[in-house]
């Protein structure tokens, strides 16, 4: 009876020491642990902010450094248009005549009148040498040979007008008449373009304006003959004043590159001038991974290379700016390897 009591008070407390006993043989052994990653080696940069110039973009057009609109200076009918269209002409050249019936009349006229003034003229200076003319009769038809000679030679002027020539070498870029067309003084006729020389106009806003200055060498981005161009141009012409309607500043800058055969005139394209001082991030273009259009990093904390998405702006040769997603004193992985995972454990090198 005593023996069955002693078993009845060990039962219970001999189940509880047997299940702290498996416990303890549970804890003490053996850890089992997951693979180690492997420690890539990468080169690194620091994020710092930089300071560089800020431009701003504005609407050009491209234009002949010399072209010129040449218009009738005497009324008449075009008889003959010697030039076509493009096509390249000299200084001087003759681009068109018109009918000059009544000019010819005019010269023959004045030419009539100058022989008439210089036979009298000689006879008035022969009795003036006897004393058997006066100084006045002398001084009157001298004045009479110079209004003649004067008339002759306008008339003649006139007569030249029907011919139009080229007042420079360049190209026909524009033909206003055709033949047959009757013309009055003032009429557009023909336009000659000087196509060695270009010229790119803008209208600065006044606030971008007082960063521009004379010499100063900028780009000029369009569509040339053989696709998107961006060539040099040098500011030549800034204006003293702005327009009130438009507040903006009229530039000129020529186009320095040569030959132009890529540009044309009239084509517009887009101006970059400098408008102050940005601050910004810089880092190696190959630090930024493209997913689908989204830009990445691999920024490195506490040992461990961490993706990150940032937004990019404008390139600057081998960087790109950061708009967003980085702070100062961070450290960006340069041209990860392909394989770097997102929490990698990551080891600085120097980069050759």
């Amino acid at each position: 009876m005593e023996r069955e009591r002693r078993m009845w008070f060990l039962g219970p407390l001999g189940g509880i020491l047997m299940v702290l006993a498996l416990s303890d043989c549970h804890q003490r052994g053996p850890v089992t642990k997951g693979p180690l990653q492997p420690v890539w080696e990468v080169h690194t940069e620091r994020v710092e902010l930089v300071s560089s110039d800020r431009e701003g973009q504005i609407s050009g057009v491209v234009s002949g450094r010399h072209e010129a609109r040449l218009s009738s200076r005497a009324g008449g009918r075009v008889i003959r248009i010697l030039v076509r269209l493009g096509e390249r002409v000299k200084k001087g050249q003759i681009l068109l005549e018109l009918s000059g019936e009544s000019q010819s009349q005019q010269v023959k006229a004045s030419e009539a009148n100058l022989a008439a003034a210089r036979k009298n003229f000689a006879r008035i200076d022969s009795l003036y040498k006897t004393q058997s003319a006066t100084q006045a009769e002398w001084d009157r038809s001298r004045q009479a040979l110079d209004v003649a000679k004067a008339q002759a030679s306008s008339a003649q002027s006139v007569l030249d007008w029907t011919r139009v020539s080229a007042p420079f070498s360049g190209v026909v870029s524009r033909k206003f008449v055709r033949t047959g067309d009757i013309v009055g003084v003032g009429s557009p006729l023909v336009e000659v373009l000087e196509d060695s020389h270009f010229q790119v106009f803008a209208h600065v806003p006044v606030r971008w304006a007082k960063e521009i200055r004379l010499g100063q060498r900028v780009m000029f981005r369009t569509l040339g003959k053989e696709g998107p161009r961006t060539v040099p141009v040098v500011i030549r012409e800034i204006a003293a004043g702005s327009d009130p309607v438009s507040h903006t500043v009229l530039v000129r800058a020529d186009v320095v590159e040569s030959p132009n055969s890529g540009l044309l005139s009239g084509l517009y394209g887009t101006l970059e001038i400098p408008v102050g001082k940005e601050q910004s991030f810089l880092v190696p273009r190959s630090s930024i991974l493209d997913k689908d259009g989204l830009k990445e990093v691999f920024v490195v904390e506490n040992g461990k290379a961490y993706l990150r998405y940032v937004r990019t702006g404008e390139p600057h040769g081998s960087r790109s700016e950061v708009i967003s997603g980085l702070s100062e004193g961070e450290t960006v992985v340069v041209a990860p390897p392909g394989d770097l995972e997102n929490g990698s454990p990551v080891r600085a090198v120097e980069r050759p």
